[in-house]
């Protein structure tokens, strides 16, 4: 078993949940704000906005469920990072700005990528059972 050392079953917990909780609060607040977060993505150039912006948000937050439960992380894995690698450039172009918005951009970008990576480790360790999972996968 991968996590026999002291703690390292509770640490994956409590990094399940935190990491869950992130992307429950950034889809939720998409979904709440759809009106707002759509027009926001038009002017970012986002295709079809208006079907985009709540499928994109249920997609992260169908994958922080699956991380969090242990339920298909791979799919919930690969979720995550199709969404930070489709939205993080169009939506947070901090290049394209100026000032304090291209500070305020590039600290979306980069939490986005540091959220990106975190998928990246969820991924890598789906092929081993999680302690204070459900364990069912694809493989």
């Amino acid at each position: 078993m991968a996590f026999e050392a002291a703690g390292t079953a509770e640490a994956l917990l409590v990094g399940r949940v935190l990491f869950a909780a992130v992307l429950g609060y950034l889809a939720l607040g998409n979904l709440r704000d759809r009106s707002g977060t759509v027009a926001y993505a038009g002017s970012e150039g986002a295709p079809v906005p208006r079907l985009t912006v709540p499928s994109t948000s249920l997609a992260l937050l169908a994958g922080g469920a699956a991380i969090l439960v242990g339920a298909y992380p791979v799919l919930g894995s690969l979720a995550i990072v199709a969404f930070m690698v489709g939205v993080t450039p169009v939506m947070h172009d901090f290049w394209n700005e100026e000032g304090m918005e291209r500070d305020n951009q590039r600290f979306h970008f980069l939490k986005n990528a540091g959220l990106a990576a975190g998928a990246v480790v969820f991924l890598a360790l789906s092929s081993t059972p999680w302690p204070y999972a459900l364990n069912v996968g694809l493989w």
